[in-house]
């Protein structure tokens, strides 16, 4: 029997621009053809001597929002409220190379032969974090390999638009759904999810039509 190709909708939730100097916070993934059928891995950070920087405060700020607990108060410094959601991910979080392997398990799970295949908005960003964790503490190539689908170059090509009649609000105008986005990062992904199975389900309707 042929693999089949299993697209997954990937959401990160990270503590700075770009891995290594600053780390991955939280994950979230899930089948875009069955977003119930999800995973979601909150790390430890990974800290680095001589690479690693001080975590940038507004993209903790945005990393706070999905958690279940309010740690970003106006009453504190940005340095006690940054202090505060990192001390929760050491606390809460998996040792980073142990929530890879946990990855690599339920990837293997949910896929047997098949090929995993991610798609992200934007791809670049999520896929960056995922496959940079991936070979600096597996150093192997992820089953998804080193390509990955984005929501906004297919919604470019379906809809006909270039690219500044593209983003979160205009796919939900076209295809809403129940799922909010609350950077929780399996919510996101899950949001993304259906976002990307309902464009693809249009997308083939038409052509059968024509």
């Amino acid at each position: 029997m042929a693999k089949r190709v299993i697209t997954f909708s990937l959401d990160v939730e990270a503590s700075g621009p770009i891995p290594g100097p600053w780390w991955m916070c939280s994950l979230g993934l899930c089948q875009t053809g069955d977003v119930q059928r999800g995973l979601r891995l909150v790390l430890k950070p990974l800290v680095i001597p001589g690479v690693s920087e001080a975590d940038d405060p507004a993209a903790m700020q945005v990393v706070a929002q999905g958690l279940p607990e309010n740690l970003w108060t106006a009453e504190d410094t940005v340095s006690a409220n940054v202090a505060r959601v990192r001390g929760w991910f050491e606390t809460h979080g998996k040792e980073p190379r142990a929530a890879m392997e946990e990855l690599q398990a339920w990837l293997a799970a949910e896929c047997g032969e098949d090929r995993p295949v991610l798609v992200g908005s934007p791809v670049t960003f999520d896929f960056m974090w995922l496959y940079w964790y991936w070979w600096r503490l597996m150093a192997s190539m992820p089953p998804f390999g080193f390509s990955g689908l984005d929501v906004r170059s297919y919604f470019m090509g379906s809809h006909g638009v270039d690219f500044l009649g593209t983003g979160k609000q205009r796919y939900l105008k076209h295809y809403p759904n129940e799922f909010a986005h609350t950077h929780d990062p399996l919510d996101d992904a899950r949001q993304q999810g259906r976002i990307w199975a309902d464009m693809v389900e249009a997308r083939n309707s038409r052509k059968k039509s024509e």
